[in-house]
C-alpha cells in the first residue's frame, strides 16, 4: 500500500519530504520505504501534525513534534517525512488516537489513556498547564479500567477539547467547554469529567470546533456547545441510518446507509454537501473541506480549498463550491484501487493498495 497527501504542509505534516503546499496526490514518505509499513486503521491531524495508526498498534506521525511529542529526549524539529513514534511507554500497541491542535491523545491496549504535545485550556487533561511536551498517562480514566463496562469505544478531538465515549455508554470529557461543549457547567476542565444527566447511553462522539455530538442506539442524539453556524438548531433529534458522520470545524456531515450525505452548518466556503452528489463510501471532514471515496473508487473534494486541500480546480478565493473536484480515480497511477482517506488542517489523504508490480 501507498499513502497520498496534498494541502497545507508549511510543518511538514503531508509527510512528502518538504515543506511546500500542494495542490496534486504526492506519494507520503517513510524511514525505509515508500509503501506503507502495515494498513491503515485511522489518520487524525491537529494544526501542524499528523498521526497515522496502522493495524499493528504503531503511530507514525509528520509535520511539528512541538504540537504532538511521542518521542523520547527534548523535542525534535519539524519531519518532514513520516517517523515512527516512539510507543514503549503506550504499551506498544496503540488501538485509537486524535489529534488537538497543539497534541495527541493516544488510547493504548491496556485501555490507558495519555497525552502528549501542549494546551492552556486543559487540552492535556492533566490538571494544569505542562512544561512537559512528553507522553503522559491520564491517571482516572476510565475508572475501573480494567472492567470490560469501562473499555473505551471511542475518542475523538475538536481544536482544543477531547471526548471519550465508554462501552456502558459513559461519556467524558477535558479542554476547553466555555461554549458548552463539555456539558455541564461552562469553563476549563483540566482532568477528564464525566458528563452528568445525558439522556441515552452513547456510542459515538464527533467534536467540531466548538461543538460535540453525541450518538446512541438507534440514531438519538445530542448536540453540547455554540449554536453557531446553527449548527446545533439544524440538529434533528435523530439521525436514521448512518453508516458514518465527520464534523469539520464548523459543519457536520452524515453519510447514509443509501451513499447519500446529508449536512449542516457553516457553508460560506462551499463546506456543505454539493447538489446532485454521486453516491459516497467513506468520508472526511477537514478543518473546512471534505474529502469523500465515492463508490466508484473516485476521490472527490469540496470546500475550502485555499492550501491545495480541495485540488487545484479552486474559484478565485481557494473555495470549491457546489460542485466537487475528482481528485483520483482507479484508472490512474498504475490501476491502484483506494482503500481509504482521511483530512486534517487543510490537509487531505488517501491510500492505495499495492500495484501488480509490488504485489508479486
Amino acid at each position: 500500500m501507498q499513502l497520498y497527501a496534498f494541502g497545507s504542509n508549511g510543518s511538514g505534516q503531508l509527510g512528502i519530504g518538504n515543506t511546500n503546499d500542494v495542490s496534486t496526490p504526492q506519494l507520503c514518505l517513510f524511514p525505509d520505504d515508500t509503501k506503507l509499513p502495515g494498513r491503515p486503521l485511522k489518520i487524525v491531524a491537529g494544526g501542524n501534525h499528523t498521526l497515522l495508526l496502522l493495524d499493528n498498534g504503531t503511530v507514525y506521525y509528520a509535520g511539528s513534534p512541538r504540537d504532538g511529542q511521542v518521542n523520547p529526549g527534548s523535542p525534535l524539529p519539524s519531519t518532514t517525512t513520516f517517523r515512527k513514534a516512539y510507543i514503549s511507554r503506550l504499551g506498544d500497541k496503540v488501538v485509537n488516537c486524535s489529534a488537538f491542535w497543539e497534541g495527541s491523545v493516544f488510547v493504548n491496549a491496556e485501555n490507558e489513556v495519555f497525552t502528549a504535545g501542549l494546551g492552556s485550556k486543559g487540552e492535556r487533561g492533566i490538571g494544569g498547564i505542562s512544561a512537559s511536551l512528553g507522553l503522559q498517562m491520564l491517571e482516572n480514566l476510565p475508572p475501573n479500567h480494567s472492567q470490560d463496562w469501562s473499555k473505551i469505544v471511542d475518542v475523538t478531538s475538536g481544536v482544543d477539547h477531547t471526548v471519550v465515549v465508554l462501552a456502558d455508554g459513559d461519556v467524558w470529557g477535558w479542554g476547553n467547554g466555555r461554549k458548552g461543549q463539555l456539558a455541564q457547567p461552562e469553563e476549563y476542565v483540566w482532568v477528564p469529567r464525566r458528563f452528568c444527566n445525558l439522556e441515552f447511553p452513547v456510542i459515538r462522539a464527533v467534536c467540531g470546533r466548538e461543538f460535540t455530538l453525541l450518538i446512541g442506539h438507534g440514531g438519538r442524539c445530542t448536540i453540547l456547545g455554540s449554536n453557531k453556524h446553527a449548527i446545533k438548531s439544524q440538529t434533528p433529534s435523530a439521525i436514521r441510518e448512518w453508516a458514518d458522520i465527520s464534523a469539520s470545524w464548523g459543519s457536520l456531515f452524515v453519510l447514509k446507509n443509501s451513499g447519500s450525505v446529508e449536512s449542516w452548518g457553516r457553508n460560506d466556503h462551499g463546506q456543505l454537501t454539493p447538489p446532485e452528489l454521486t453516491e459516497i463510501q467513506q468520508i472526511a471532514a477537514g478543518s473546512e473541506h471534505v474529502v469523500a471515496l465515492t463508490k466508484e473508487n473516485k476521490v472527490i473534494s469540496w470546500g475550502w480549498g485555499e492550501h491545495g486541500n480541495c485540488g487545484s480546480n479552486t474559484d478565485a478565493d481557494g473555495d470549491v463550491k457546489g460542485n466537487w473536484n475528482e481528485i483520483y480515480t482507479d484508472q490512474a497511477e498504475r490501476h491502484r484501487k483506494v482503500l481509504g482517506i482521511g483530512a486534517g488542517c487543510a490537509t487531505s489523504f488517501f491510500w492505495t493498495e499495492a500495484s501488480d508490480i509490488e504485489k508479486t
